[in-house]
């Protein structure tokens, strides 16, 4: 067997007993199918909320337009100061 998981698999299952191998067999079967089963759940459900998303795009807080000032707004004496600078 060259797959890692294949040996892993063989070794778990050569360590049960005879009679425990068919029921480590059988639970392994339906530990997979029940995780199956989860996974389509789960996958459907955020399907579903992404469906039901509304994306709304940033709104511009009042207060960053109310703030912004403009070069001719500012007083004479510190346009000069930064001038100085």
């Amino acid at each position: 067997m060259d797959d890692p998981r294949h040996r892993e698999a063989e070794a778990l299952l050569a360590n049960q007993g005879s009679r425990q191998r068919t029921e480590c067999v059988v639970a392994g079967i339906l530990a997979a199918k029940q995780v199956g089963h989860m996974e389509q759940i789960v996958r459907q459900a955020v399907r579903e909320e992404l469906k039901n998303l509304q994306y709304l795009p940033p709104k511009t807080l009042p207060e960053e337009t109310a703030s912004e000032t403009q070069l001719a707004d500012l007083p004479d004496s510190l346009i000069h100061a930064l001038d100085e600078i």
